[in-house]
């Protein structure tokens, strides 16, 4: 598993940048509205859902695929939620994004589990679960009254910045690895 995943490391590194380019976006425009941040939650959660959807597919079989697989599904079916059924989504956008990150949490922390006899330094992973965990409970509870462009910019910026870590770590892999393998 983990040399398929050194190997599509870019795949890993647009999902990092999309993640922090919609954070970007939802902290500049403060004011956006429900209907609007639902469009860019849904588009963010569609476009981090495909591209975990073909790195899944590329480690089938593998132990934490399924992990993988899931994580992939949730967010693709929670950004087809969005555009589906935007009026409901924009109800419970605060709850949907609460469930949707702490899913998502918890399958990354079951992939780190899974990676950690083979990776050193995998602790982007990890941290990037924990943390989604983290918004979704203080979402869910605490941070009810924060407004969602509040919760959500600062979040996938930093659920981007912990991917890019793993990212510029599975780089590094796939470089050790091209230069063990005979030419």
């Amino acid at each position: 598993m983990l040399a398929a995943l050194a190997v599509n490391w870019a795949f890993l590194l647009l999902r990092s940048v999309i993640a922090m380019m919609f954070g970007f976006i939802a902290l500049v425009w403060p004011g956006l509205t429900s209907m609007g941040l639902v469009m860019l939650f849904g588009a963010y959660a569609l476009t981090d859902g495909a591209l975990a959807l073909i790195v899944a597919l590329s480690v089938s079989g593998a132990p934490g695929f399924g992990s993988l697989l899931l994580e992939a599904l949730i967010r693709i079916g929670v950004g087809i939620l969005a555009f589906a059924a935007p009026g409901f989504t924009a109800l419970a956008l605060r709850d949907i994004f609460a469930a949707w990150a702490v899913l998502s949490g918890l399958t990354a922390i079951v992939v780190a589990v899974a990676l950690r006899r083979d990776l050193t330094g995998e602790w982007p992973l990890p941290l990037a679960g924990a943390m989604s965990i983290l918004f979704g409970v203080m979402l869910a509870g605490p941070a009810r009254a924060v407004t969602m462009d509040w919760v959500f910019g600062p979040y996938t910026i930093l659920f981007g910045i912990t991917l890019l870590a793993l990212t510029l770590r599975l780089r590094q892999l796939a470089a050790e690895i091209a230069a063990a393998s005979p030419l």
